[in-house]
């Protein structure tokens, strides 16, 4: 409920988040205050340049309804009502934000949406009554959905955002040699008639344990056209309004060995691990609106490492967003797209080497490292910055970086670390850093980019 609030009285006289006293000397109480990208340039600064911007207040949110839905069983499936996980399990497109599967850091919210799903295993209707299982962890499953995502103007449809979908996926604990299978294949057509959106999303996953290697395979893409972009960038470039075209493609593939193979739900023994993972998101490196739109950006919480695309390119990306918010806002657009500019830490317009390893000395002690390398598909830019820069036909001699340098597709390297005790069976303590040794992607115009270091500690209480 406090998830991300700051220590202490950390508001300002006047200004949201308002301190709860009017002198330091004083203070009483805390505040709820959370860090965010805001405006720090003051009367003198630029609101349009992300010069302008960095680490700000914003109140907390103190609630926040992710799960609140009625189930309706009928003999030939379920029917669920409200608001849902987004994804069924953790994928490209979306996750619950349930558990601890991130191998560093940790997953926040996840992904919901108001939705109406039907859900059966079919297959299990030819079955004598006496043989049928209504498990949910094995066996064959059908789902059909139907989400409403946005309603603007409540005297209107046409500006409504909606999709319907489905899913089919298969479980099995024991499959002749593969243990712990899973497929998933989906399927989602989303839908608005104000800017003639139509996008259809695919996705497929399939996960086995083979002895002591285990395989996990993704792979996910987004296909259609919306105007919407480019409605919002005519403010900037005053080019005509086009329907562009989304192609949008992402990858996950790992593979793990075990010694000894520990199964869910066994009991914890020291052993090693060798984790391999390659990632993939599509790019975009031209922002104009005759251009496709082709940057493919991972769920939120489904890292990758702890400091180059979580903090470093977030940062980067937040402050360009909250300029390019400013700038079209003054403009008078209609819709603001360049508030997806900003990654919120997501792996995004990369091809990334992962390899790692584990060492469990004790049941209840883990060591991990691993090395991080990414490179960008397409040169990372900022896209309204270069917009805004063009002053011809090609666009290519104008583009910047975040940092205000030339376009580059190296991101760079870095080192994870993360230390972790499990005490009390429901109690864990980890301790992680990270050091990363920046690429071309995140230099400035004079060439330069810091070097970073992240440690941090947590204490997870799980049930």
């Amino acid at each position: 409920m406090l998830d991300g609030v700051l220590w202490g009285d950390n508001g300002s006289p006047l200004e949201p988040p308002v301190t709860e006293a009017g002198t330091t000397v004083n203070a009483r109480n805390p505040n709820q205050g959370v860090p965010c990208i805001g405006y720090k340039g003051g009367a003198e600064g630029d609101p349009l340049s992300s010069e302008g911007y960095g680490y700000s207040l914003c109140e907390s949110k103190l609630f926040n309804v992710r799960r609140l839905y009625g189930d309706v069983v009928t003999p030939i499936g379920l029917i669920r009502i409200g608001r849902q996980p987004f994804n069924m399990g953790n994928t490209l497109q979306g996750v619950p934000g349930d558990g601890r599967f991130n191998r560093f850091g940790i997953g926040r919210q996840g992904n919901y949406v108001d939705r109406i799903l039907f859900g059966t295993k079919p297959l299990e209707a030819l079955k004598p009554a006496e043989e049928r299982s209504l498990s949910l962890d094995e066996g064959f499953f059908v789902a059909a959905l139907y989400d409403h995502l946005v309603s603007d103007n409540l005297q209107l449809f046409t500006d409504d955002e909606h999709q319907v979908g489905g899913a089919v996926f298969y479980k099995s604990k024991e499959l002749s040699i593969i243990k712990d299978l899973e497929l998933l294949t989906y399927y989602v057509h989303r839908f608005s008639d104000e800017y003639s959106t139509n996008v259809n999303i695919f996705g497929g996953r399939a996960i086995g344990r083979f002895g002591p290697v285990y395989v996990g395979l993704e792979a996910a893409a987004n296909v259609g056209s919306t105007k919407e972009v480019a409605a919002a960038y005519k403010a900037i470039t005053n080019d005509p309004i086009v329907d562009q075209r989304i192609l949008q493609v992402g990858a996950r593939a790992v593979v793990r060995y075990d010694y000894p193979v520990v199964r869910a739900g066994e009991p914890r023994e020291p052993g090693l691990s060798a984790y391999l993972e390659v990632n993939y998101a599509s790019g975009d490196g031209d922002p104009q609106a005759r251009t496709d739109l082709s940057q493919f950006t991972w769920a939120q919480d489904m890292n990758v490492g702890l400091l180059m695309f979580e903090h470093i390119l977030h940062f980067q990306s937040a402050r360009a967003a909250a300029a390019a918010t400013e700038t079209l806002a003054r403009l008078g657009a209609k819709s603001f797209p360049v508030d997806s500019i900003d990654t919120r830490g997501s792996f995004t317009n990369g091809f990334a080497l992962f390899p790692q390893m584990d060492f469990r000395p004790h049941p209840d002690i883990l060591f991990r490292t691993g090395v991080l390398v990414a490179w960008a598909p397409d040169p990372v830019v900022d896209p309204v910055t270069s917009l805004l820069a063009r002053d011809g036909e090609s666009i290519d001699d104008d583009l910047v970086n975040f940092a205000g340098g030339k376009p580059g597709q190296f991101y760079g390297t870095e080192v994870d670390l993360r230390a972790q005790w499990r005490f009390l069976e429901h109690f864990i303590a980890d301790l992680e850093g990270a050091i990363f040794v920046p690429g071309d992607a995140f230099e400035d115009e004079n060439g330069d980019a810091v070097r970073s270091v992240l440690v941090q500690g947590r204490t997870t209480f799980f049930f």
